[in-house]
């Protein structure tokens, strides 16, 4: 990333929810979420990427269609805390595909207005084939600046963020990363250096993404959504770097 008002240090902060809190998944229904974040709202880039496989097979990729909010001043959704979650209204969010930001990793873009907030990506359900295979998940990320991703209502990961705020505010400041800066769809952006190295320094240097594998429980039926009201809570966030 590159701010027009400061030259930030990279800081990197990689998180995991807890080791012993498996992370839910259904054989139907399945919902992803990733939200990225600026280190300030006069950010000259901005952009999460996501990639989800299990036992070899890609779920979610690039071109994987959205719901997306894109946080601004004077339009927020300051002190909403569950927009993540399965039971979640997403109707009046804008239509696009895995990949929204401006002038980096982008796939769908908005607009560079100087007032760029968090962009909240509610992603298609999704099936999980042969799900009570599956013991294990891999996420992957192209990011500018920070981002955090969830399954399912559980957060399974985030980078730049820090662990103060479970569910951090839409002006929500990250410390600096560069994404690979390859406009989508593009699939090499995944062949680029994978760096989760912890801890402040230049230790997860530009142009890297990230790459992390959880452990997953399979619950009986499917997912409920908006309708039902359903939305799985598990522990606090944990610190790993």
């Amino acid at each position: 990333m590159r701010s027009r008002f400061a030259l930030c240090i990279i800081a990197v902060f990689l998180a995991a929810s807890p080791g012993f809190a498996q992370i839910p998944i259904f054989e139907d229904g399945n919902l992803l979420v990733g939200a990225s974040y600026n280190t300030d709202l006069g950010s000259s880039d901005q952009i999460v990427v996501l990639q989800l496989e299990a036992n070899g097979a890609i779920l979610v990729d690039e071109e994987h269609p959205v719901k997306y909010f894109f946080n601004q001043s004077n339009n927020n959704l300051a002190g909403v805390s569950d927009w993540m979650q399965l039971g979640y209204d997403d109707s009046g969010w804008a239509d696009g595909v895995n990949g929204v930001g401006y002038n980096s990793s982008q796939i769908t873009t908005v607009p560079d207005t100087d007032d760029q907030g968090a962009i909240f990506s509610r992603f298609d359900l999704f099936s999980i084939p042969d799900a009570a295979s599956v013991a294990s998940m891999t996420i992957r990320a192209d990011y500018d600046d920070g981002f955090i991703a969830w399954l399912n209502g559980v957060e399974i990961v985030r980078a730049n963020m820090g662990t103060d705020d479970a569910v951090p505010e839409w002006n929500h400041s990250a410390t600096s990363h560069e994404s690979t800066n390859k406009p989508g769809p593009d699939a090499s952006r995944w062949a680029e250096p994978v760096s989760n190295l912890f801890g402040a320094g230049d230790d997860n240097p530009s142009g890297s993404i990230v790459e992390y594998t959880f452990d997953v429980v399979l619950q009986v039926g499917t997912a409920v959504h908006p309708a039902g009201k359903l939305s799985t809570v598990w522990g606090s966030i944990k610190q790993v770097y």
